[in-house]
């Protein structure tokens, strides 16, 4: 085994945590970044040809050793700060190993399994997208310590990272704020709880697009290579899912708050799935008229300018699909891959 294999897991390892070295979130843009270059190079690992059960010890016992050292670290909390290194120590904890394990290691290895066996790439996504969704709804729903916990631990974020900020603002700037930073902090004063109550009814999708990122990205940026051509997967869900998304669109309607934002939460888990779909639409329309790279980086671009306007309509591209199918469109992959109709996608 080369070294170089290893450290794709050495890699993945610190690419996790380097989320909590720096304090970022892993829903701020930075956090995203390393939290999918950890699945990435993770995959990488595991279809790595120098991967041997030695190297899966050593990953194994490295990562350990990792984590204990994590364990001790938080104690030299005086012993850092005198050094003047910038790390906040509290976020080093062991506990990250599980965490690891739970969402990185385990859907990635279910990835990893259904691309040797090349089945369809929805059936991981999916999984990434409803379990995660399912669990973390029930644990809100079941558990009154933990929502209550969740909610108060958000409206001291807001309370902190907002009221507070925004208040010394207007005291250091003699109580001249731009119109916008007023009405900021006057509904965050008066909705603190409301707003936290929102956000963690909202978390599901929330932790579910976690991993339905990492599955997706690290199926796209680490491709199937077969006879040196590199293969993109096809990402399509299956078509009768879209009443699950009718239904869930529907639940709006009940005046209960908690089947509301089941609603919710449903709505922006599949408008991520038919995202994607509609982005794999996209590419399918632009190889069929061979548009050049320059022209793709342009609409790209223009998507992440006004990404919302752009979203709605990839998203509307993916679910239009499920209905609009012409020949032209995918007689290419159906005279290339006839392990389609067994529900291959490659």
């Amino acid at each position: 085994m080369t070294g170089s294999a290893q450290l794709y897991s050495i890699l993945s390892f610190l690419s996790f945590y380097l989320i909590y070295i720096t304090s970022k979130s892993i829903f701020s843009f930075f956090g995203v970044i390393l939290f999918i270059a950890s699945g990435i190079a993770l995959l990488a690992y595991f279809e790595s040809k120098f991967r041997s059960k030695k190297s899966d010890i050593i990953s194994v016992v490295f990562y350990i050793l990792f984590t204990a050292f994590f364990l001790v670290l938080p104690k030299l909390n005086s012993v850092i700060a005198n050094s003047g290194i910038s790390i906040n120590a509290a976020n080093l904890q062991g506990y990250w190993m599980p965490v690891y394990v739970i969402i990185i290691l385990i859907p990635v290895y279910f990835l990893y399994k259904n691309r040797q066996h090349n089945r369809p790439m929805y059936i991981p996504v999916l999984l990434a997208a409803f379990i995660p969704l399912a669990v973390t709804g029930l644990a809100l729903l079941l558990l009154d310590g933990f929502r209550n916990y969740s909610i108060n631990t958000i409206a001291n974020i807001i309370q902190v990272s907002v009221i507070d900020y925004i208040t010394q603002i207007k005291n250091t700037a003699g109580n001249q704020l731009p119109e916008v930073y007023g009405d900021i902090l006057s509904y965050a004063t008066l909705n603190k709880m409301q707003i936290a109550k929102q956000i963690v009814y909202l978390s599901p999708s929330w932790v579910a697009s976690s991993f339905i990122l990492v599955i997706y990205m690290a199926d796209r940026f680490k491709p199937l290579i077969k006879d040196n051509a590199l293969v993109v997967r096809e990402f399509r869900i299956p078509d009768a899912l879209v009443w699950v998304l009718i239904a869930g669109g529907f639940l709006i309607l009940v005046p209960n708050e908690v089947v509301k934002f089941v609603s919710y939460n449903i709505l922006i888990i599949f408008g991520i799935l038919y995202f994607f779909q509609g982005m794999q639409i996209t590419n399918r329309i632009l190889d069929r008229f061979q548009v050049s790279f320059f022209f793709r980086m342009l609409l790209f671009m223009f998507i992440f300018i006004d990404f919302v306007m752009f979203a709605v309509i990839i998203i509307m591209i993916g679910l239009f699909s499920i209905w609009y199918k012409p020949k032209w469109l995918y007689q290419e992959d159906n005279s290339d891959n006839k392990g389609d109709n067994n529900g291959n996608n490659s």
